[in-house]
Order: C-alpha cells, then sequence, then structure tokens
C-alpha cells in the first residue's frame, strides 16, 4: 500500500507541475525559470554517517546574507536531513510565505513565513537537535529514508518543492532526486550522504570547487595585485554568500590575511600592494559546519628594474632621503651626490655594470667616465631602482663601490648617455638597506632576508633612526650571486616584517 501511494504521489507531482491539477489554494506550476529572479537549489546535510566537508552544503548557518530555519544550535546538532535554499536575486525585497517538500508519501512543512532582503538567500532543513524518520516536518527532513526505506534499490520517487513567495506558489521537481539521495537510503547504504547545493532539477553536484586565479602574476613593487577566489560545486554553479579567508603563506607578505564573500557569480578578490621585492604564495580557505575547503595556490612576484638594458645608476648615501630629489647620472655627479667617506672620483658619472645582479651589502666596479656604456635612454616617469653607495674609490682605470641600500626613484625628462645631460629623479621608497652592518644576499633565486628599510647612518643622522636595523649577517664579495634577475624584473622571494604591504577588498 505504501508503495502505491509513493507512484499515486509522484505522479500527483508531475500533474501538478504541468498546472493539470489544483488545490484549495493559489497554485501556479512552472519550471525554475518560471519564477524569475527566485533560485532554488537543493542538497542533503549528513553529520550521522561521518562527515564530509567538500559535500556538506555550504552556505548554511551563520553564513552572510543567510536566513537558516533549522536545528538552531550547529555545534550540537546531528543532521540527517535533505535542505532547501532559496536565493531572491529579484533586485528586490520577497516575502517567502512557505515550503513544502513532498517525497513519496510524506510532506515536510511548517518553516514560518520569512522576509528576504534582495541579494539574500534563505535555508530550510531539519529543526529537531536529533535526527529521525518520520514525516514530522519541519522538526525533521530524512527525505532519503520514505516508503519502505531503509533500501539499497532506488525506488523512483521524485521529489518535489512548493515554494510560495509574495502569495504565490510555484512547484519545483528535484528530477535529479538530490533531496531522497537518489531514490534510496545513501547512509543506510553507502555511508554519508551530504550532497552540496546542486540547482532543483539538475543532477547532484556532489562537492565544492575553491580555485584561486590567475596561478601566477607579476608586479612592480608599489603596484597591485588581484587574486580571485570562484566557489562552485562540482557542476560548477555558483555558490554565493560564503565567506572566504584569503593568507599569503610565504613570500615578504607572509602573514598577510583578508576575507571576502563570494557574489552572485560565486567569486571574491583580495587586492593587496607591496613596497618589498621577492615572490608571494597565497591561498585561501572556506570553513563550513564539519571542516574546511581549501584552493590551490597561487604566487605574486614583485620587482624592481635597475638601468635599462643592464647596469645600475648610482647615488651617495647622504643624498638617501624619502622623497627627496636625487642626482643619478652627470658630468657633476661628484659634487651633487656626497658620501659619508668623503667626496667620490671626479671620474665617476654615475653608472656601474661591474655587478650582474646587484644588492646590498655587495660591491661594484665601473670604468671611468661614460667608458661603461650607459643605457640609451631612460624613460621619464618611470620607476627604477637605483644603488646607494657610502664610498667610491678609484684604482687604476676601475672605479669601485659599496652598495648599504637600494631605492626605488621616480626618474624625470633630461636623461642622455652623454654626462652633459644629467639623469635626475625623485626617491619613492628603500627597497633594502645595509643599516650600518653588510646583509647576506641569497644564490640564485634563494630568499632575500634583512630587507627592513632602514638607511645608512649617515643618512640617518640627516633624517631621524633608522627603521628596523637588520641582524648582523656576514658581508657578500663583489660579483656573488644575489636575487636573481631583480634587474629584470624576474622573481624572487622576500621575508619582511608584518605590515610592509596593505590590502584590500575589491
Amino acid at each position: 500500500m505504501q508503495r502505491g501511494m509513493a507512484t499515486w504521489r509522484s505522479m500527483l507531482v508531475t500533474l501538478t507541475s504541468l498546472g493539470l491539477v489544483t488545490g484549495g489554494s493559489l497554485m501556479m506550476s512552472a519550471s525554475p525559470a518560471a519564477a524569475s529572479g527566485i533560485e532554488v537549489y537543493v542538497g542533503y546535510a549528513d553529520t550521522a554517517h561521518g562527515v564530509s566537508p567538500d559535500n556538506f552544503p555550504t552556505p548554511w548557518q551563520g553564513s552572510p546574507n543567510t536566513i537558516y530555519q533549522g536545528c538552531p544550535s550547529a555545534t550540537a546538532c546531528q543532521f540527517d536531513a535533505g535542505a532547501v535554499r532559496i536565493v531572491n536575486s529579484t533586485g528586490s525585497p520577497v516575502t517567502v510565505n512557505a515550503v513544502a517538500v513532498h517525497v513519496g508519501s510524506c510532506t515536510f512543512s511548517g518553516w514560518p513565513s520569512t522576509p528576504l532582503p534582495a541579494g539574500s538567500e534563505l535555508i530550510v532543513t531539519q529543526t529537531a537537535i536529533i535526527a529521525a524518520e518520520g514525516c514530522l516536518g519541519p522538526a525533521q527532513l530524512d527525505s532519503s529514508d520514505v516508503d519502505l526505506l531503509p533500501s539499497c534499490v532506488p525506488n523512483g520517487i521524485v521529489p518535489a518543492v512548493d515554494v510560495t513567495v509574495n502569495g504565490t506558489t510555484t512547484t519545483y521537481i528535484d528530477s535529479g532526486q538530490v533531496l531522497n539521495t537518489g531514490g534510496l537510503d545513501g547512509g543506510a547504504c553507502s555511508g554519508n550522504e551530504s550532497t552540496q547545493w546542486t540547482t532543483i532539477g539538475h543532477a547532484p553536484c556532489k562537492g565544492a570547487l575553491l580555485t584561486l586565479a590567475p596561478p601566477e602574476q607579476s608586479h612592480p613593487v608599489l603596484s597591485t595585485a588581484t587574486v580571485t577566489a570562484s566557489f562552485t560545486n562540482s557542476c560548477g554553479q555558483p555558490l554565493s554568500n560564503v565567506q572566504v579567508d584569503f593568507s599569503i603563506a610565504s613570500g615578504p607578505n607572509a602573514g598577510m590575511t583578508h576575507s571576502g564573500v563570494t557574489d552572485a557569480n560565486g567569486q571574491t578578490s583580495f587586492t593587496y600592494s607591496s613596497s618589498q621585492v621577492g615572490t608571494d604564495t597565497l591561498g585561501a580557505t572556506i570553513t563550513n559546519l564539519v571542516g574546511s575547503i581549501a584552493s590551490n595556490s597561487v604566487t605574486a612576484s614583485w620587482t624592481v628594474n635597475f638601468a635599462p638594458g643592464g647596469g645600475a645608476f648610482v647615488i651617495g648615501d647622504l643624498e638617501n632621503i624619502q622623497g627627496a630629489g636625487v642626482y643619478w647620472w652627470g658630468a657633476q655627479w661628484w659634487k651633487n651626490d656626497h658620501l659619508s667617506t668623503g667626496l667620490a672620483p671626479a671620474s665617476f658619472k654615475g653608472y656601474e655594470n661591474g655587478n650582474a645582479s646587484p644588492w646590498c651589502g655587495q660591491t661594484w666596479t665601473a670604468r671611468p667616465g661614460n667608458s661603461s656604456p650607459p643605457p640609451k635612454a631612460v624613460a621619464a616617469e618611470s620607476e627604477m631602482a637605483v644603488i646607494v653607495s657610502s664610498t667610491i674609490s678609484k684604482s687604476g682605470p676601475t672605479m669601485s663601490g659599496d652598495i648599504v641600500a637600494i631605492v626605488l626613484v621616480r626618474t624625470n625628462a633630461g636623461y642622455g648617455p652623454n654626462p652633459g645631460h644629467p639623469g635626475t629623479g625623485t626617491i619613492l621608497s628603500t627597497i633594502c638597506s645595509q643599516a650600518g652592518t653588510p646583509l647576506a644576499a641569497p644564490a640564485g633565486n634563494g630568499p632575500l632576508t634583512g630587507h627592513n628599510g632602514g638607511l645608512p647612518p649617515a643618512a640617518a643622522a640627516r633624517t631621524g633612526p633608522a627603521v628596523s636595523a637588520p641582524q648582523p649577517q656576514s658581508p657578500k664579495p663583489a660579483g656573488s650571486a644575489a636575487p636573481a634577475d631583480l634587474r629584470h624584473g624576474a622573481k624572487g622571494a622576500a621575508t619582511v616584517p608584518p605590515g610592509k604591504a596593505k590590502g584590500h577588498q575589491r
């Protein structure tokens, strides 16, 4: 008799969906698309047969912009229940007057009428703390255990959901049998029954994907990088109103975090900037009732460019003042660039090309005048890394100097490779500094350490205390490997104290 009742109910649901049967109240049969702006999803929540974070319906209780009508104590609830999610994408507030779930001979109903603001969603599910069988909605919604169950043979029952919005009822057919887990009691037959939110009428979309993009990107320091998270079920259907927690696991901005909420496309972004070179590795997680869902890892590299085509320009350490104008090339370099150890040789014009990858704590060499050929052009209003030296000497035909800092300079117009056309600009920030003790630069593409933004001692005397002086490390000889290819913007990694960069949500 129960099996016959189930068959009759399934036929009734089908006829109702076609508009051939009406009840005492206003009944409007429609496909999901007919209720314009109202999106209906179905899922299954199961904590009675183990847990499955990727499959557990997310969003859930406590998610942003979510009205939840279910067991009120999330940590104490034992769920074995179907669930219905109603998203208001109409652009205006609506009232969800009633929700009724029909599965075979059972009808689950009784959730209260609820105003639903635009962009928000309503979730209805089991309201009792302990799951049990029976048609006692809304306390129970064990929609996978109806009519001669448990059974491990599909029973052919197709659930239906009546949603009444602003007084009009629409019937949605769960042809994918998400609410009754394929017409059998999965908990008794195969284990955990949780099923991620799936558009009603679609085959079950078990599992969820949290994806970050782009996989890699590179930007000059002081600009911005944006990482976008996309959260969907396994069928690619977006899941909105879910909090995504971003974090930077390693790199110059390690420890930075940000949280965002997915939009109607299942996306949220993290935009931040960096004042330090290196490569950040970022990830994200979503936490739900039973665990967490992790994303892939992506990278954002922060680079600096020295002189175009190779080599680097130099300024004196007493000119290293944040925001100050500087003279980095020209016939009068020795007069305009003051060193804490005295004057530079008059034949030095401000350009070196003897260190293939300069870094703080190293040295450089050059030929006098412009016999070390400088770049033919340097674009105005570009950002260029410039060496800061405290001592420069000449031995025979060779100039040499130390590297106590590297600064980022915005260039002015007027440069030419003839020393009679000086190169000038403004200091924007400090990329690395020695602060009185040589820093160790890594070999190859290894991490860059000691980037504390301090000033050399003589400059500190003019501008105030040096910032965060680094710990003493071993000097690096001239020409030794430093952060590879920083000159041309390749990747590297860096470790700096927290607070060197600022993030915000796009």
